[in-house]
């Protein structure tokens, strides 16, 4: 089942700022998972889903 939230503006910010961090910190996960010669194949797949999750929130107003 589907909800529907209603967010004001800043808990909207502030989930997309929360997210562009956990992004940011996946990235540098993964490039350090790669140095060490480790499959990041999960951790592509998980910033691929947390990138869509940000896409989305762009489109809310």
């Amino acid at each position: 089942m589907m909800k529907t939230l209603k967010l004001t503006e800043t808990e909207l910010v502030t989930i997309k700022v929360a997210l562009y961090s956990h992004i940011q910190q996946m990235r540098k996960d993964i490039e350090q998972a790669k140095r060490e010669g480790k499959d990041t194949s999960f951790l592509n797949q998980a910033l691929q889903d947390a990138q869509n999750a940000f896409e989305a929130l762009s489109f809310t107003h």
